[in-house]
């Protein structure tokens, strides 16, 4: 009995010690579990916490390139969740030495200007050419055969590298083209100027700190921000030109130099801008001048002469003397206005008449521009190309300028040379400090000296003709340069002074030389011209101003401004004259060399439509036998009126009856011969203006006069 009692109580002990592991196996299961469960609710806890920073990937460097390197999570506490915090550009067109950015004074957020140097590209996080192509190449390997666009990044990035490219490429061949000369006019010149001892326009940046919560729900990317009035400023710098701005429908396109800009307007956001590039793009005589006045040229306005020192410009403001507004026909027509044109001049632009006629070569809104434009070409550098401001199309190939200047120094050569007197100058400006044929002759020089260089560069492998240095000697021999005799030919012509000057039939480069060959080789449009001859078109252009536009404040601008306004509706009368059938002398195909017809008959602009070898000397022509001597007749006659006011070419200015007695008591002939001055040195300044600057031949302008100096945001995705 007592074994059957200890075996029994080990059997309990047994049982008891199984139940023991079974429970503490089952307890060591559950703790598994339950940590299991622990770790993958904390796991699902710190997911969901991570997933909370919405946007974080939107940043990536596939998207915003290096500046990724600005992106963070930041947690926020309170809501218990990430917050994605990141740094993008805004984007501004402002001096090289400004201080003071959108975002305040460069110590509280540093200005980076995008001057294409190696610093520059640093500071910006952009992508320098090696970098973009090394990284391009890489794509390429990893994705072979798949040619379509990469829409992955944001297209800031790649307005930043056009800007950075923009400025490095041209600067490199600007260098490039001036290696042709030689020292003395490049070195001794110290051409080119430093970026910031030269430039006055650049495009610029700062950082801004965002965060992706305030990025609206159908933003996918982070978005750039500039304004209405940089954004086309920079475009225009970049060779972008305008197609469509339609302010009402919100509807924007531009394009040009391989880029196009499309915009529109996003919900929840605003107008929003996608750059994209469409094909080669280039940098090099296309570069637009840098000059920070080109700004106002974009909106369709243009600085002129008459602007005083530090004149302030608004967009809603109505436009003086001191502005051209030339974007659309009823702003050229408001130009008129300003400048006291009369009521048929400005009609013929308002009016929108589909048989009005507003150009003979080209428009005469370009010549408007060569007489009172400012000069934005940039000394001691090649760049000459201005976005348009104008309605109209620049189309040089229809004319070469270089022809009209010769044109020009014939003419003046058959009147005798404009000269500069006392008593006229008391009146109309002070006298001109350097004659203008001395002028002209020296620009054409220039220009020879140029050709020469170009043909023998042609031609290098032969023996290259000498090329004279800047002190103005030339080693021609005897061969007979149009250029030079036409210089020779003002000589005599100026040296009677008043007289008018007729060279004898027997000059065979007034009256055997066929027309169609005194500009045997026509300057390209966007030509590069040599150190001299910008030297030359700015020595013109400013002996001009000196004459027009005297800066000691003694002589009034009403004079100019009369001769201004006459010059422009006499030329605009004279191309919408119709063809009178009872003139036998306005024969279409007459003989341009007879001087003797030129007396008694000056050309019509329907032989200069008829023309195609001489029209450039039929320009002049009519312009010294017809236009001049209506201008000088119509403003002697109003100068010399009986009237104690008289509109001086501004409703709100009134000829003092002191200046109207003194203009009274003149000789009509001393009158005529100043007023002569006048017409003459305004032509020339026209033509020199002209040949210093270009436009690009697709670029129009598109009305958007309005959003000039505009603040309102507008965003680059």
């Amino acid at each position: 009995m007592a074994d059957n009692g200890a075996g029994g109580s080990d059997a309990q002990n047994n049982s008891g010690g199984n139940s023991d592991n079974t429970e503490l196996f089952l307890a060591i299961a559950a703790l598994v579990i339950s940590v299991a469960a622990f770790v993958v609710s904390i796991l699902q806890a710190l997911q969901q916490y991570y997933s909370s920073a919405r946007g974080y990937s939107s940043c990536s460097p596939r998207v915003i390139g290096k500046w990724a390197m600005f992106r963070h999570r930041r947690i926020r506490w309170y809501e218990f969740r990430f917050e994605v915090r990141f740094e993008v550009p805004v984007i501004f067109v402002a001096r090289p030495n400004n201080e003071y950015g959108p975002m305040g004074h460069t110590t509280k957020s540093k200005i980076v200007f995008l001057d294409g140097s190696p610093g520059s590209y640093v500071d910006s996080c952009t992508q320098n050419r090696v970098e973009h192509d090394t990284e391009r190449k890489k794509q390429n390997q990893d994705n072979r055969g798949v040619h379509t666009a990469d829409n992955e990044a944001a297209t800031w990035l790649g307005l930043l590298m056009a800007v950075q490219r923009m400025e490095d490429d041209s600067r490199k061949w600007q260098m490039r083209a001036l290696e042709r000369y030689s020292s003395g006019e490049v070195k001794e010149r110290q051409w080119p100027p430093p970026f910031y001892g030269g430039h006055s326009l650049t495009v610029c940046i700062q950082r801004k700190k965002k965060s992706w919560d305030t990025i609206p729900d159908n933003i996918t990317k982070p978005y750039a921000t500039t304004t209405i009035a940089h954004l086309v400023e920079f475009t225009a710098m970049l060779g972008v030109y305008w197609k469509v701005f339609d302010r009402s429908d919100d509807r924007y396109l531009a394009q040009g130099n391989g880029f196009i800009l499309s915009g529109s307007n996003v919900e929840g956001l605003g107008l929003t801008f996608s750059f994209q590039k469409k094909g080669p793009t280039w940098f090099e005589d296309n570069r637009v001048v840098p000059h920070y006045d080109v700004k106002e040229l974009c909106f369709g306005l243009c600085p002129t002469t008459f602007r005083l020192p530090n004149e302030k410009q608004y967009a809603d403001e109505p436009k003086g003397v001191g502005t051209l507004q030339l974007g659309s026909m009823d702003e050229i027509a408001e130009s008129l206005v300003v400048l006291g044109c009369n009521v048929r001049a400005v009609n013929l632009f308002r009016k929108r008449d589909a048989e009005a006629r507003h150009s003979h070569l080209f428009p005469i809104t370009f010549e408007l521009l060569g007489m009172v434009g400012i000069v934005f070409q940039v000394k001691g550098t090649v760049f000459r190309t201005l976005p348009n401001p104008s309605v109209f199309r620049w189309d040089p190939k229809s004319f070469d300028l270089l022809a009209l200047l010769e044109e020009y120094g014939r003419a003046l050569s058959e009147m005798g040379k404009p000269t500069g007197n006392a008593e006229i100058a008391e009146a109309g400006g002070a006298p001109q400090q350097e004659p203008i044929h001395s002028l002209l002759k020296k620009i054409l020089q220039r220009f020879t000296e140029w050709k020469d260089l170009k043909n023998s560069e042609t031609a290098s492998e032969h023996a290259a003709p000498a090329v004279s240095e800047l002190d103005g000697k030339t080693g021609h021999g005897d061969s007979e340069n149009k250029s030079f005799a036409i210089t020779r030919d003002i000589e005599q012509g100026t040296s009677l002074a008043r007289q008018r000057w007729r060279p004898p039939k027997s000059d065979s480069h007034l009256n055997t030389t066929p027309p169609s060959a005194k500009v045997e080789d026509p300057i390209a449009p966007n030509a590069i011209y040599s150190p001299a001859i910008f030297e030359a078109l700015h020595a013109a252009i400013e002996s001009c101003d000196e004459y027009l536009n005297p800066k000691d404040g003694t002589a009034p601008d009403s004079l100019l401004r009369q001769v201004l306004r006459s010059h422009l509706q006499v030329v605009l009368d004279t191309i919408n004259k119709k063809p009178d059938p009872d003139n036998d002398t306005a024969r279409v195909g007459g003989d341009p060399d007879n001087t003797s017809s030129k007396e008694s008959h000056a050309p019509t602009i329907q032989e200069l439509d008829a023309a195609s070898d001489h029209k450039h000397r039929l320009l002049m022509d009519m312009y010294f036998h017809s236009v001049r001597k209506d201008v000088v007749r119509r403003v002697c006659d109003r100068l010399q009126r009986p009237t104690s006011i008289v509109n001086s070419g501004s409703p709100t200015v009134r000829r003092s009856p002191t200046f109207a007695a003194e203009m009274a008591r003149r000789p009509r002939k001393e009158l005529e011969q100043g007023l002569s001055d006048l017409w003459c040195t305004l032509v020339f300044r026209m033509l020199c203006w002209l040949l210093l600057h270009h436009f690009h031949e697709k670029d129009v302008q598109v009305e958007k006069s309005d959003v000039y100096e505009s603040r309102a945001p507008v965003y680059l995705i």
